[in-house]
């Protein structure tokens, strides 16, 4: 079956949406932990570093659903549902690694001192090829940024794929 590249656009909107404003609240959370620096600099940092944590989770949760609404509502397959989840998160994720990188940047030519912000591709990049500073660190870390984005691309396909399983083998119970 051909896949309807203007319901997938459709059905990806509302978790793009959702993701990219869970994405951008992080970001904002991450800067503010790093920009505060008096007494309250803890509070933020763990409330950062508590919201980083919980958005495994709810994206975990937002693209299963998203999986089984892209079948209720759309009438997708496992496939088709998987596509929508896909995109949704791979455009969610270049949000993400485009923001990343800016901050960075920005970190970087102002010579920023504080608890850091530390984004997944930052640590894979320094994990990998040892500590790269200035401008070199933050393009290697955008480069494990999209390897992220297409490991995480992949991973919810199987997760929005699971969550159109899951509806269609609910409804075929009622029929």
């Amino acid at each position: 079956m051909a896949l309807d590249y203007k319901r997938l656009l459709l059905a990806s909107i509302l978790p793009m949406g959702i993701g990219i404003v869970l994405v951008v609240l992080g970001e904002i959370l991450s800067t503010l932990s790093l920009l505060i620096t008096d007494s309250n600099a803890a509070t933020m940092d763990t409330v950062s570093t508590a919201y980083s944590f919980l958005m495994i989770p709810i994206f975990f949760a937002l693209y299963f659903w998203s999986g089984m609404r892209a079948v209720k509502r759309y009438s997708f397959d496992a496939v088709g549902a998987g596509s929508v989840t896909a995109l949704a998160y791979f455009v969610a994720g270049f949000v993400n690694l485009a923001l990343n990188v800016i901050i960075q940047a920005v970190i970087v030519s102002r010579d920023i001192v504080g608890s850091g912000v530390g984004a997944a591709e930052s640590v894979l990049a320094a994990s990998l090829f040892g500590g790269l500073v200035g401008l070199s660190g933050v393009g290697l870390s955008a480069f494990c940024g999209i390897a992220l984005i297409l490991f995480g691309t992949m991973t919810n396909f199987v997760v929005g794929g699971s969550g159109a399983l899951y509806a269609l083998k609910r409804s075929s119970r009622y029929d």
